[in-house]
This record gives C-alpha cells, structure tokens and sequence, in this order.
C-alpha cells in the first residue's frame, strides 16, 4: 500500500488487498482528521470497496447507517442463500430434534417470551442486526456455524467494543434505538 494526498484527497495505491484491509484503522484516522475523500487505485475488492465507502461518509450517524444497512443486506443475503435454520412449519432444526412443539425458534425463548415483532410467525422489524448475527449452539455444534461481528470488516475497524457489544447483544431492539446506543459511545480508534 502506497499513499498520496492531492486536492483534498488520500490516492491510495492498493498492491495488496488483504494488506491493506489491515490498515483501515489507519485510513480512517488520516481521512477524517484531515477531511479527505479516499480514492482507490489499484487492485479492489468488496470489503475494501466498503470501507472505502464508509469512510468517505464524513457524518458519524450517516456512516452508521450506512455501515448498519450494509452489514445487515449480507446478513439478510446469507440467512436467505444458506437456510442454515432449516425452518419448515415455523419449526427450526433444533427444536425438530429437541421439542417439535416449539415454535420460532429464537424469536420466541423461554424465560425472554416472544420477540414483539414476531407476528404470525413473520418478523415485521427486519432490521434487527443482533438477531440475524444469532446463530445458536446447536447450530455451531451440529453444522458449524458460528459468526460474530468481527467476521464483517466494517463492524470489525469502524467500530469500539462497546459498540461491538451493542450491535451483537441488542436482540429484538429496532436500528433507531441501536443507532442512538452507538452514537452515545465515542469511537476509539486506538482501541
């Protein structure tokens, strides 16, 4: 990665992608204390292409919003491609094992009750980014599958761990209220 400012812009010449995902911290830090517009030359790829994004979004609410709409469009994009649930008759692949009786799997959880944006068995939030983040146990244990929020680069350097901690925790919470949670704790780059 090689870098050049000129006309109020950060020329970044990227050799090596994986490299210079690495060094987004340090893209931010430059682009926003000196108010640059970044400009990618060179090799690219989606993720970078997102923080470019990102980063050019000088507005703290607006660049949460974009990085929260963005993050929770894959998520959807995964959920859907992959049906890792395997939901048939409102009934998930655990609770077919466990309890058939059980329906809506984590949206409806014993001690928790039932998520109240699950309406006839149909989410009607869909923005919730805590809850397709969610994969349980039974699903690491059985199949493999686990994520967490630092599995998505633009979680992963534009955000502090609280604010990790906020988008992975507030389950069932509609994005006005998780965005006005991650507003109220400062970004710490040097964490």
């Amino acid at each position: 990665m090689k870098y050049e400012i000129k006309d109020n812009k950060l020329l970044l010449h990227v050799f090596d992608v994986d490299k210079t995902i690495k060094k987004t911290k340090k893209l931010i830090r430059l682009c926003d204390r000196k108010k640059l517009e970044l400009v990618i030359n060179g090799n690219t790829n989606e993720d970078l292409e997102m923080i470019k994004n990102a980063i050019n979004i000088k507005n703290r609410e607006d660049r949460y919003n974009y990085i929260y709409d963005t993050v929770c469009k894959i998520l959807d994009d995964r959920i859907c491609n992959e049906n890792y649930c395997e939901f048939e008759n409102d009934v998930c692949i655990r609770f077919k094992k466990e309890n058939p009786n059980h329906k809506n799997g984590c949206c409806e959880w014993k001690g928790r009750g039932k998520c109240k944006y699950l309406i006839n068995s149909v989410c009607t939030m869909k923005t919730c980014m805590a809850c397709k983040l969610f994969t349980c146990p039974f699903l690491y244990k059985e199949k493999g599958i686990k994520q967490r929020v630092n599995d998505y680069v633009l979680i992963k350097y534009f955000f502090n761990r609280n604010q990790k901690y906020i988008l992975e925790c507030s389950f069932w919470t509609p994005k006005e209220i998780v965005m006005k949670r991650l507003l109220a704790n400062k970004f710490n780059i040097n964490e």
